[in-house]
C-alpha cells in the first residue's frame, strides 16, 4: 500500500490528477486528508492556508519518556542564526506586519 497527498490551488487540479491517475493505477480515494505521517493538517479555505501539526505525535513521545509532565522551557536562538539591521522593517507597512 502506498499513500499519496495532492494539494494544489486549484481543485480542478487535483481531480484531473486523480483522474489520469485512476487510469494507470487501481486506487482508492479517501477524501480530504486530515492527518499525514505524525502530522495533523487543518484548513482556512477562506484564506487559502493550511497548517501542519505534530502537537499529538509530540506528546505521544514525551508520555513514552515519562516526561508529560516535564516543566517547559524558552530556548534561545540558536547560535549558527545571525541576525543583522538589514533585517529590520523598511517602511510603516513592514513595521506593522512584523508586530
Amino acid at each position: 500500500m502506498d499513500d499519496i497527498l495532492i494539494a494544489a490551488k486549484n481543485k480542478t487540479h487535483v481531480q484531473k490528477l486523480k483522474a489520469q491517475l485512476k487510469k494507470k493505477f487501481d486506487m482508492k480515494d479517501l477524501g480530504e486528508a486530515k492527518k499525514i505521517l505524525p502530522m495533523e493538517i487543518t484548513q482556512d479555505r477562506s484564506s487559502d492556508r493550511f497548517w501542519l501539526s505534530q502537537e499529538n505525535y509530540v506528546l505521544k513521545v514525551l508520555e513514552r519518556f515519562n516526561m508529560a509532565e516535564a516543566r517547559a522551557v524558552t530556548t534561545p536562538l540558536a547560535g549558527h542564526f545571525k541576525l543583522s539591521s538589514k533585517q529590520c522593517p523598511q517602511s510603516p507597512e513592514e513595521e506593522e506586519d512584523m508586530s
